[in-house]
């Protein structure tokens, strides 16, 4: 091979390169719908905006989870009011500093000895003046809503009114009831012999309880 011929393909294959390097920037760029800040914190904004070509609100989407399950809820329904044009934020409840700013906040905990964890409690007793004047939303996740029956139905909203009596002044709009994750693989030894021997009365077997569409559909219908 001469010297041209070697300088020729050495130009088409850095073309091909640069091509791909371009084309993947473009495509992060007009696709991705939120940028990760860390492993527990996300911002979404839609790069479209709503019709008019801007935000509509300023939405905290605050959460607390164990095992990961909350979580995945609580980027859920941020995606779902990001879609609808609206700025959010995803954020665990022990990284977030202030609320000020925020006019929509929805929060949600894992459910833990038939309460909300204690610091989604702890967070909504603390900030109870600030969120008493914003709109706000509550839900919670719970394993007992694995099977749907009165009588579990009931349970899960008892646990709705354990919490909201902890902060009369707010008022919450929504509050919102999930299935969640039984996953022992996520738990240490001690907690996984425990929750197996539990469950196995119960007759609550492993796996995701999670209603993706009852989750998107109760988001939808949040107020702002």
């Amino acid at each position: 091979m001469n010297a041209n011929q070697t300088r020729r393909n050495f130009l088409a294959i850095s073309s091909k390169i640069l091509a791909a390097t371009v084309g993947f920037i473009t495509f992060q760029r007009f696709f991705s719908l939120h940028k990760m800040t860390d492993n527990n914190n996300i911002v979404l904004s839609k790069l479209s905006g709503n019709s008019q070509g801007h935000s509509k609100e300023k939405f905290l989407v605050a959460y607390e989870s164990k095992f990961g399950s909350t979580k995945e809820i609580a980027e859920t329904i941020g995606k779902v009011l990001s879609d609808q044009g609206n700025t959010v934020d995803v954020k665990k409840i022990s990284d977030i500093e202030n609320i000020v700013h925020y006019k929509n906040v929805v929060i949600g905990s894992a459910i833990q000895y038939d309460k909300w964890m204690p610091e989604a409690r702890e967070f909504i007793m603390k900030n109870e003046k600030i969120l008493s004047k914003k709109a706000v939303d509550f839900f919670l996740v719970c394993l007992v809503l694995s099977r749907k029956d009165d009588k579990t139905i009931l349970k899960a909203k008892g646990y709705a009114t354990k919490t909201l009596k902890l902060t009369p002044t707010i008022k919450v709009n929504s509050f919102g009831k999930f299935a969640g994750v039984l996953d022992y693989s996520k738990m240490p030894f001690a907690q996984r012999i425990l929750a197996k021997g539990i469950f196995a009365v119960i007759g609550v077997k492993e796996g995701d309880y999670r209603d993706w569409h009852a989750i998107e559909s109760w988001a939808k219908n949040i107020s702002f």
